[in-house]
């Protein structure tokens, strides 16, 4: 539930003032959140949530004036973490069943996810990674993450950053919402604003174009300028001709390529590419038992 800092600093660099509430902006993101974490969620409930959550930043002395998000000596002030969330909600009969949903976080299993964050991020290369979470819970996952690094990369216009996004369908497939993928969207279509490009990636191209008839998967392959394809199977490069325009040539090529070859499409040219990686780049992605095996052993060997 933090509002970050860096979300007030992107225009002051060039000497602007946003006038805009971030409290507003991250209630927003927080209806999102909890959009992912019930479904069904009515727009009565979302209305009650939507006083809860202006309540408890005003417990911490956060209101719609971005100055009070400062402290008397210039800090910024301490955030709600989801605990305080879950005893406002508890507090209002009309909000107790959403405070039941958001209990897994606060005194369950995934209490972890909702505490203050306790690691050094500040780096200039970050890997968020959510591959351990249990499957219904990677959509949340990934929306924490990418909403954290969203606000990093908001943190200057100036400075060069690249958002790269594996497995994009958890946030605009049929397990997500429109809330997530309108959010996901947006990042696609602003981030040359902010002096950075976003990658993603994707092997369930099914689940890509799951939600709203592929309204959200063919905007974002619209709004990228470089598309690879990797090898497919006959269905799904049918599929990819389809949205990409490839022609029955192309559409073979991607069938046939083998492994580490593909399709580069960047504007109106498409060109076959190869990709080859260094011993050391093999040896931290391979997946094969063969060089597993012999990595292991090699590792005996030292010691």
């Amino acid at each position: 539930m933090e509002i970050r800092r860096a979300t007030l600093d992107t225009d002051a660099e060039l000497g602007r003032d946003r006038g805009d509430s971030l409290l507003a902006d991250k209630i927003a993101k927080l209806h999102i959140f909890f959009a992912l974490l019930k479904p069904n969620i009515t727009d009565e409930e979302r209305n009650y949530l939507d006083s809860a959550l202006v309540d408890c930043y005003e417990r911490f002395g956060i209101t719609h004036n971005n100055a009070s998000l400062y402290g008397e000596d210039g800090s910024f002030k301490p955030m709600p973490i989801l605990k305080d969330l879950y005893e406002v909600l508890r507090e209002i009969a009309d909000t107790k069943s959403l405070s039941v949903v958001l209990s897994r976080f606060v005194t369950g299993s995934a209490s972890r996810l909702g505490q203050h964050t306790n690691v050094d991020l500040d780096n200039k290369y970050i890997v968020m990674d959510i591959s351990e979470m249990g499957k219904d819970l990677l959509p949340l996952g990934m929306f924490l993450a990418l909403d954290y690094c969203w606000d990093k990369c908001k943190e200057s216009r100036v400075q060069k950053k690249a958002l790269m996004l594996d497995e994009l369908w958890c946030l605009i497939g049929a397990s997500s919402n429109p809330l997530a993928a309108d959010y996901v969207l947006e990042i696609f279509k602003v981030i040359r604003g902010y002096g950075g490009s976003a990658v993603c990636a994707t092997q369930d191209l099914s689940d890509f174009f799951a939600l709203e008839n592929g309204k959200y998967g063919k905007a974002i392959i619209n709004n990228s300028r470089t598309k690879i394809v990797l090898p497919l199977e006959e269905d799904e490069a049918m599929r990819v001709k389809e949205v990409l325009g490839l022609s029955d040539e192309e559409t073979m090529q991607i069938i046939r390529n083998k492994t580490g070859e593909g399709l580069l499409c960047a504007g109106h040219n498409r060109i076959s590419v190869a990709f080859q990686s260094t011993k050391a780049e093999y040896a931290a992605i391979t997946t094969r038992r063969s060089d597993l095996e012999a990595q292991l052993q090699s590792v005996k060997k030292k010691h």
